[in-house]
């Protein structure tokens, strides 16, 4: 600025400029797409992770029991098996088998998560022994009683 030039003066120092309009207003945007669709963000993150864990664990099949499930991807915030893993005097083997191979099938062709997986499972080992989703049994002779 020359001597005596008050800030004002700048020729500049009023005016917006429109590419940084634009930048504030695409910000602004991708912080509120962000925000909308953080549940499905997640989501698709835990889809993602899971898939990659189920690839890595293939590679690694030689561990046993509840080490092996949690290598598989069957394991969760809501189904943490590392506290299994860590009691030493857990003398459990690991997740049934069967259900652990029904679980991971429906992991890999529905693309879901483990709990999602887990709860499609378990609703349809209920239909197969005659129990609804809502725990009550499906057939017409059960007699309940309720409070």
């Amino acid at each position: 600025m020359a001597d005596g030039a008050n800030w004002y003066d700048y020729p500049y120092s009023h005016h917006v400029k429109s590419h940084h309009v634009a930048i504030f207003v695409v910000v602004v945007i991708v912080v509120i797409f962000l925000i909308h669709f953080r549940q499905r963000i997640a989501a698709w993150h835990d889809r993602f992770r899971t898939r990659r864990r189920m690839r890595y664990a293939r590679l690694h099949d030689n561990l046993g029991g509840f080490e092996s499930d949690v290598e598989n991807g069957l394991s969760s915030a809501n189904f943490d098996l590392q506290s299994n893993i860590d009691n030493a005097s857990d003398t459990r083997s690991g997740l049934s088998e069967s259900a652990a191979q029904e679980i991971r099938h429906i992991m890999e062709e529905e693309h879901v998560s483990f709990d999602e997986a887990r709860l499609r499972y378990f609703n349809m080992e209920l239909a197969e022994n005659g129990i609804g989703a809502d725990g009550v049994p499906t057939d017409r002779k059960t007699v309940t009683f309720s409070s």
